[in-house]
């Protein structure tokens, strides 16, 4: 994995909606802009770290930013060859539609790994939620029921009462790039922060090799 380093710049705190920080990688800079009130966010994320901060739930220091990037350079095969990260320094969402039986409406469901996987959607997403049928939701469907844009997804900020269910490698990568809800943009947090938000399932091996 890339060596990384995330510095403050002097005279340039969080006391202001316009501080940011440097995110430094071996091929150059990313600003990471402070999230609060950002419009780099869509306003389901947003209000989800606004309430998981105030409430006490995460700490506020595990949101490290929100990085911008062109709207074409959201997807993480594009955005971490352009900017000098590692797959895996991204985390994926998808957002599935389940079935308890093969003719029950479809729930909504979300998967989070790393950029170097892909989710078992068939096997343990299956098998955890125990329903029968698990398949890709219709993009638009998803993105309007979230909030958010297709390409943009976050796993902060959906529904609440979709069950999220996260890579236990998510937790282990310290500077993780998520969705922000928009597609310009990155959310950039610990990924350890995901042990403590509600409705989440840590699941061992969830995300796959490549291949």
């Amino acid at each position: 994995m890339l060596a990384t380093t995330i510095a403050s710049q002097p005279g340039r705190g969080h006391e202001s909606e316009d501080s940011m920080v440097d995110f430094t990688t071996t091929t150059g800079d990313l600003e990471l802009h402070d999230w609060h009130g950002s419009k780099l966010l869509a306003q389901p994320v947003l209000d989800a770290l606004t309430r998981f901060t105030s409430e006490g739930i995460i700490d506020p220091a595990q949101i490290l930013g929100v990085s911008e990037n062109l709207d074409e350079e959201s997807d993480t095969d594009i955005f971490c060859p352009r900017y000098g990260l590692d797959l895996a320094q991204a985390g994926n969402v998808v957002i599935v539609h389940t079935h308890k039986t093969r003719k029950a409406p479809p729930q909504f469901a979300a998967a989070l790994v790393n950029g170097d996987t892909r989710a078992d959607l068939n096997g343990l997403v299956k098998h955890t939620l125990q329903v029968s049928k698990v398949s890709f939701a219709p993009v638009v469907d998803a993105a309007a029921a979230a909030g958010m844009e297709s390409g943009g997804m976050s796993p902060i900020g959906l529904p609440t009462e979709w069950p999220v269910l996260v890579d236990a490698r998510i937790l282990e990568t310290p500077t993780l790039f998520i969705g922000s809800g928009i597609r310009p943009s990155k959310l950039v947090v610990n990924g350890a922060l995901f042990a403590y938000l509600p409705g989440v399932r840590v699941i061992e091996g969830l995300g796959k090799p490549r291949g």
